[in-house]
């Protein structure tokens, strides 16, 4: 009976907080999270979809918990020659069924299997405040949970179980239509990661204390965020930079910061040496406007210099990727709000720049780094696949034969890294030790809370390796709570740093 109590207050949980937040997000205009929530708990009907069926009896045992076919509904699936099954409930199979198809049984697992095995999906993490949420689409065996994981991903955790798990469903679906494309060219499925002990114990509904617990630990986050509201408060970023040494000698406590102006901040720090003097591109971000511009200054030994707007659109911009090519200067600004990923030519340095082509389209991709090695040109960024606002998760690579191409080869592998605690860039070094692409770490709720370097070890055209060099953790000044961007050339390094600060100073 205390079961079936503890099921029936997490079911009623979950709804009334998807309601909760549902309304919530429409009264602040948080669209995002308003279309994630929209029609998560809606019944679909088959009869919609117009596909054909076959009905099977399995056994189920005592428990509950296993299932067995009878060999009438074996033969059944085997005189359809079905490639795969898919699973779309729970339970465990057993017998003939995870075989009768040449390419198994597959099924998500709504959980990082290394960590988190059971249910509900989505809770957990948000109950213990993880950083990230994860999911696996496996190869069923015998074993619940235990089969042969076929891919992998984490993406950042929500605040709140209904949007954690809104937002994981979202995602993962996506996943499984790629993978099931992939084994379709291929005629085959993609090798399996290599497995590890588990140690962790089985999740199973939360009892009436967990609940309780949770439901303290959201209202203590909630109620901080309202105050942050109630006194104009939020993450607000600027930027320091240190003149002298290489990037792996910097100390940031000795970094000069760079004042905001009232109702702005300063963030995604970008460098280039031109004409005996350094010059650093960032986001000049509005609260006024809600968007960023892309504003130039002159750095040097004595202080700094205000050197005015490089850059503006109606839409955000930030991120201001700077390369060289055919003996031009280009920028490759984050522009997702627009859709696309496009170029900037600077005509007259350091202030005037022209749009020189959108070299992709139909996209919503963030900080992209471009770059030419081995022959090739590379482009780094962070790609939100499934519609839900996240450029956090998903590091994709893709290559073409000149900077400016729009016919941007994807890698095989994409995306390479799958991780809302590494994916997102932060920045990008070319030096004489090799490339090195800074990464962002996303922490519970919280964007940008710290920052690491990873080596680029292996890349080409069906391989992509990286190995962190170091993590950088915002604690350097004093009340900081986030850092995720650094760039360096010719002997000065600049980085960001975040504060919870009154918006309006």
């Amino acid at each position: 009976m205390k079961k079936l109590v503890e099921k029936a207050l997490i079911a009623f949980l979950q709804r009334a907080e998807w309601r909760f937040a549902s309304l919530a997000s429409k009264a602040l205009g948080n669209t995002r999270a308003s279309s994630i929530l929209f029609g998560f708990f809606d019944r679909q009907s088959l009869d919609e979809v117009g596909l054909e069926r076959l009905y099977v009896t399995p056994e189920i045992s005592d428990g509950g918990l296993v299932y067995r076919y009878m060999e009438s509904d074996i033969e059944a699936i085997q005189t359809r020659n079905i490639d795969v099954l898919i699973r779309g409930g729970s339970g465990i199979l057993k017998g003939d069924i995870l075989t009768v198809c040449p390419f198994g049984v597959l099924s998500f697992h709504h959980g990082d299997n290394d960590v988190y095995r059971g249910s509900p999906a989505g809770f957990w993490e948000v109950l213990h405040r993880e950083p990230s949420t994860g999911f696996v689409i496996q190869k069923l065996s015998t074993e619940l949970d235990g089969g042969d994981v076929l891919f992998k991903g984490h993406i950042g955790t929500a605040p709140f179980y209904a949007l954690n798990q809104a937002k994981l469903y979202r995602k993962a679906n996506i996943f499984l239509h790629r993978l099931l494309e992939g084994i379709g060219r291929s005629g085959s499925l993609p090798d399996a990661y290599p497995k590890v002990p588990y140690a962790c114990p089985l999740y199973r509904t939360p009892t009436i204390t967990q609940q309780l617990a949770y439901l303290g630990r959201t209202g203590f986050h909630l109620s901080g965020k309202i105050l942050r509201w109630i006194r104009g408060q939020s993450q607000r970023w600027s930027v320091a930079y240190l003149l002298g040494g290489d990037w792996r000698d910097a100390v940031f406590r000795r970094g000069v910061t760079i004042k905001n102006l009232p109702g702005r901040y300063l963030a995604d720090p970008f460098l280039i040496f031109r004409d005996g003097a350094h010059f650093c591109f960032v986001e000049d971000y509005g609260y006024a406007s809600g968007k960023g511009k892309i504003s130039v200054l002159g750095l040097r030994e004595g202080g700094y210099d205000d050197l005015g707007c490089a850059l503006q659109e109606d839409f955000h911009l930030s991120y201001p990727y700077l390369f060289e090519a055919e003996g031009g200067l280009y920028m490759c600004p984050e522009t997702h709000e627009a859709g696309d990923i496009r170029l900037y030519k600077c005509v007259n340095f350091p202030n005037r720049w022209e749009l020189h082509k959108v070299i992709v389209r139909d996209v919503s991709a963030a900080d992209t780094s471009i770059f030419r090695h081995n022959g090739k040109w590379w482009m780094l960024t962070n790609i939100d696949s499934a519609g839900i606002g996240d450029h956090d998760s998903e590091l994709h690579v893709f290559h073409a034969d000149a900077f400016d191409s729009e016919n941007w080869v994807p890698h095989p592998r994409n995306p390479v890294v799958f991780d809302s605690c590494r994916a997102r860039n932060g920045g990008f070094i070319l030096d004489d030790r090799g490339l090195f692409r800074v990464f962002q770490i996303q922490g519970f709720d919280t964007y940008g809370q710290g920052m690491g370097v990873a080596r680029i070890d292996t890349l080409d055209e069906e391989h992509y390796r990286e190995s962190e060099i170091c993590a950088i953790s915002p604690r350097f000044f004093e009340k900081l709570v986030g850092t995720h961007s650094l760039s360096h050339s010719e002997g000065l390094t600049v980085f960001d740093f975040a504060r919870i600060e009154r918006t309006d100073r």
